[in-house]
């Protein structure tokens, strides 16, 4: 029969022998923190080390650091844009050229007080002084309209319309040319580089010097080129002498080496460089080689100076179906033989919008048909200038018009007659 346990607090029993629990703690609680010490010490050194919160860390800046690389692209994106005020234009003028191009041109306003002049102060000390003031410059009605006129295009503070501060944009460029004509026996060239042909055969030689002269009075730096006759001879469909010649020679009367004379030393660098390469062929293919050459060429006019009576002489096969000259009038050609003259009037075609124009002095005849074709094609011109033949007076002096219309014919006061060297 067993006791009940009396009556007082509970004695918890001493732990068993060899246990590393003190005295007086209970067994559970001592096992419990011994499994806890042994939690933390199995842990890893990255865990003890605090490497989770680093971890946490590096995301979080990571993260920012990707926010801000978008935002510093999206600026950039920004900054490229084109600016919607911006002009686009090609090459300007209408003509085909380059890509388009933005151009932009902001003018910066000048300030105002640095534009207005200071003017010095007159003063005296003397109340008896006296002080002379510069009189006022006359002015009239005329010069005032006249210096509106000459301010129009002007800038600042100045009389007229012109412009002052603004912001305009953009920028053509254009190939347009606008050149004011120059008076040549009679005729109005417009261009600035011109390349000459002077018929030098024998019925020609007497007037050659005085119309090299009159020429360089109005273009000093033109290229003269002297060759026999104004013939064109055409073989099989190709210009005899010209760009695409196969080294024909020309059918008709024979050469005259001493008409052979232009002076290289004359020619600019450009025009020597056509000397050079095409001296040859202008001697076997007289002005028919010289044309088909030159109007490929970087001049704004070519100029033609003759008597006109040769024309143009086509063969095919070694027999004439052609000739429109003043000795001989043949036409038995097809439609397929006049192909090359399409060329000639294609190239002088562009003359009227800025392309090379052709011009000719005749002292006797008409151009042939096709130079003539030629000189309308380009808004040339054709002046006879029969005064050189007879030894007349100098020709009239047109009025400067300043464009291609009619101009007033001037008389020269004084003028002499000319008579040709025998």
């Amino acid at each position: 029969m067993s006791l009940p346990p009396p009556d007082g607090p509970e004695v918890t029993p001493p732990p068993p022998p060899g246990s590393d629990a003190p005295s007086g703690v209970p067994v559970d609680s001592a096992l419990e923190g011994q499994a806890a010490a042994l939690r933390r010490y199995n842990k890893s050194f990255w865990v003890r080390l605090g490497g989770q919160g680093l971890a946490v860390s590096l995301i979080l800046h990571l993260f920012l650091l990707v926010i801000f690389g978008f935002w510093v692209v999206s600026s950039w994106t920004d900054i490229g844009k084109t600016d919607p005020d911006s002009f686009v234009t090609g090459s300007g003028g209408g003509a085909a050229g380059d890509a388009a191009k933005i151009y932009e041109h902001k003018v910066t306003p000048k300030n105002a007080k640095n534009l207005a002049k200071t003017t010095a102060r007159i003063t005296s000390k003397s109340s008896t002084s006296a002080v002379a003031l510069p009189d006022l410059p006359t002015t009239s009605v005329s010069s005032m309209m006249s210096g509106l006129a000459a301010g129009g295009a002007s800038k600042g503070f100045g009389g007229g319309s012109g412009g002052g501060i603004g912001s305009g944009k953009g920028v053509g460029v254009g190939n347009g040319r606008n050149f004011v004509g120059r008076p040549v026996m009679g005729a109005k060239i417009f261009a600035s580089r011109i390349a000459v042909y002077l018929d030098s055969s024998g019925s020609m030689r007497g007037y050659l010097q005085r119309v090299e002269d009159e020429i360089r009075k109005q273009f000093p730096e033109a290229d003269i080129y002297r060759y026999n006759g104004a013939w064109t001879f055409v073989e099989d469909g190709d210009v005899v002498g010209g760009r695409r010649s196969k080294n024909k020679e020309g059918v008709g009367p024979p050469q005259d080496p001493s008409s052979f004379t232009t002076d290289p030393k004359t020619l600019t660098p450009e025009g020597k460089s056509i000397f050079r390469k095409y001296d040859d062929n202008f001697r076997k293919g007289s002005v028919g080689a010289w044309v088909d050459v030159m109007m490929k060429e970087r001049y704004d006019a070519l100029v033609i100076f003759s008597d006109f009576q040769d024309g143009v002489s086509q063969f095919k096969k070694n027999e004439l179906i052609y000739s429109d000259g003043s000795r001989q009038q043949v036409n038995t050609r097809k439609k397929a033989d006049e192909r090359w003259e399409g060329d000639w009037t294609s190239a002088f075609g562009s003359g009227r919008d800025g392309g090379i124009k052709l011009y000719c002095f005749s002292t006797e005849c008409e151009p042939q048909p096709l130079l003539s074709q030629c000189i309308k094609a380009s808004g040339g011109e054709t002046k006879m200038v029969a005064w050189l033949r007879t030894g007349g007076p100098a020709p009239a002096v047109p009025a400067d018009t300043g464009s291609g219309g009619p101009a007033v014919q001037q008389t020269v006061p004084g003028a002499q007659p000319y008579r040709p060297a025998r």
